[in-house]
């Protein structure tokens, strides 16, 4: 398996984001890369990466495009790394089971629950990206309900106030048809695993 020229593309220049002479093994797991095909990495990089070589000629096949993390490894708690080191695939596999269960011109509303603010909000970028990706129309915002429904819910289990929760913006109208809303949230406060549910028509339905 070949690598094209560049070992890591990070703020335009050539870096090898690997331990050796230049880094430590520490800062080497500060990076994380993605590797592409040749044909994806030059037109991210035309600059930096060169063209498919021509039909039967040997050569590159594939780039190596690593980005350094903005927090470092272990600044994180464990969950918070594990979500976001996971979450193009969580949100991936979510917005797929989403899609297809909702009806077509559904206009998408997406919220995240999580501990920590930053990382939910994080995770409700990634999932509106995704459902874009997909095709679907979404929109920025975010349905709130009032103030006494909100201490209501406060008081239920997990499972059934969002069932609630999804019946009352139907009723009292923050959301209409062709609106579904989705939530992204940490059920169980001591697991890592990301649960989704679908909201149409002022009915709940969990997705994982």
């Amino acid at each position: 398996m070949g690598v094209a020229s560049l070992a890591c593309v990070l703020a335009g220049c050539l870096h090898d984001p690997s331990a050796g002479f230049s880094q430590t093994k520490a800062a080497s797991r500060n990076y994380q890369c993605t590797r592409l095909s040749q044909a994806q990495a030059h037109e991210r990089f035309p600059g930096v990466v060169p063209e498919l070589p021509p039909r039967g000629a040997y050569g590159v096949t594939d780039a190596l495009v690593c980005d350094r993390r903005l927090i470092d490894l272990g600044e994180r708690s464990g969950r918070d790394e594990w979500v976001l080191t996971t979450l193009g695939q969580s949100v991936d596999e979510i917005t797929r089971a989403a899609s297809a269960l909702a009806p077509a011109q559904t206009r998408w509303h997406v919220d995240a629950f999580y501990p920590s603010a930053e990382v939910a909000e994080k995770i409700a970028v990634a999932a509106r990206v995704s459902l874009v990706e997909r095709g679907q129309q979404v929109s920025d915002r975010v349905p709130v309900l009032a103030a006494g429904d909100i201490a209501v819910l406060a008081r239920m289990s997990a499972d059934r106030s969002y069932q609630v929760a999804c019946g009352r913006y139907f009723a009292e109208h923050i959301l209409e048809p062709p609106d579904a809303f989705l939530g992204v949230m940490i059920v169980d406060a001591r697991e890592a695993q990301l649960h989704a549910g679908l909201c149409v028509a002022g009915e709940w339905r969990w997705l994982q």
